[in-house]
């Protein structure tokens, strides 16, 4: 996705260290471009390679459409824990074949703006196939975004109604050259159990298990299958807060049990104090199963301008009346 920012974009996100709170704007529904590919065949199963990118987002208060893309994604590991990746892609209906694009990279795969793929208990800790070792993931903009009040953030989780994970989120005020973070502001934490319906129903998809991690070409387990659907929810003003005028580069996402009394102490990714090595993989806690549209920015779709036609219409009423008002003058007369 070639989006560029190109006007002033809201990230409410708070500046001080805020306690656990819970967002509110669940993502009612989403309208999507298929783009169909050339089938291929990749790990012993036949891709369709189709790419379904979300283009706008609507809630109880507002629809938001897609204007901008990250220009760089970080996936973040620590040394102690399996260094694995998991990623599940929706199965098309066809044998064993598979609808999305097959994945080399488990970053490039989390901004690829396809509802088709995803991860799986991004940020579990541990040994089993299913954990892995990720602690954080960046998502950064060479340039500096102005915050305005229009704009949003938006993550998608894949899981069942009302138990979708919990996750925090920070934002970026700075980046070195490379677009590495080098200062945040403060963070927020939302809690499990969002998603009052999902924006996706239920389909059936395969999970692929890697342990060699962020390169996904050659899967240690691939048998196993699952059927949920996806949620959202929008980050805003109203959830977070971000003075208008200010400038940042992005966001990160981490797991709940991320505790900091500075958001300076977010930077250290390997420091198991702030950053734990036991994150769990429960349902409805730190089982995140981040779909891959991430590091995209939303704004509020403006109301509609009334269309030429419609006030041609209206002024060409408007002299009718005063012809028959006319008339009916000059029939009195």
């Amino acid at each position: 996705m070639s989006l560029r920012c190109s006007l002033p974009i809201f990230i409410a996100l708070a500046l001080v260290v805020t306690p656990s709170v819970r967002a509110t704007d669940d993502v009612l529904s989403i309208t999507t471009t298929i783009t169909p590919g050339t089938p291929s065949t990749s790990e012993g199963f036949t891709f369709n390679n189709d790419q379904q990118a979300v283009d706008t987002i609507t809630t109880a208060n507002a629809t938001y459409q897609a204007i901008s893309a990250a220009d760089n994604v970080f996936v973040r590991r620590n040394a102690v824990n399996a260094d694995q990746s998991s990623i599940w892609y929706t199965t098309s209906g066809v044998g064993t074949d598979l609808s999305g694009i097959h994945q080399d990279s488990y970053a490039q795969m989390l901004t690829s703006n396809n509802i088709l793929v995803g991860s799986d208990n991004i940020f579990a800790n541990g040994t089993a196939n299913l954990t892995g070792n990720v602690e954080r993931v960046d998502f950064t903009w060479n340039s500096p975004i102005t915050v305005s009040n229009s704009f949003a953030f938006a993550v998608f989780d894949r899981g069942a109604v009302t138990v979708h994970d919990s996750f925090t989120i920070a934002v970026v005020t700075a980046v070195d050259g490379a677009g590495n973070p080098t200062a945040y502001g403060g963070f927020l934490v939302v809690t499990g159990g969002w998603g009052a319906s999902n924006a996706v129903p239920d389909f059936t998809y395969r999970f692929f298990r890697y342990n060699n991690g962020d390169i996904t070409t050659t899967t240690t387990d691939s048998t196993v299958t699952a059927t949920q659907g996806l949620g959202g929810i929008i980050i805003k003003a109203s959830d977070l807060g971000l003075a208008p005028g200010t400038d940042i580069y992005g966001y990160s996402l981490m797991a709940s049990d991320v505790t900091v009394t500075d958001p300076s102490q977010l930077l250290d990714w390997t420091d198991s104090t702030h950053f734990p090595t036991t994150t769990d993989s429960n349902t409805g806690s730190n089982g995140l199963d981040l779909v891959g549209v991430n590091g995209l920015l939303f704004a509020v779709v403006p109301e509609p301008a009334p269309s030429a036609i419609l006030l041609g219409a209206f002024f060409a009423l408007v002299i009718l009346c005063h012809q028959l008002r006319s008339r009916a003058v000059v029939a009195k007369k």
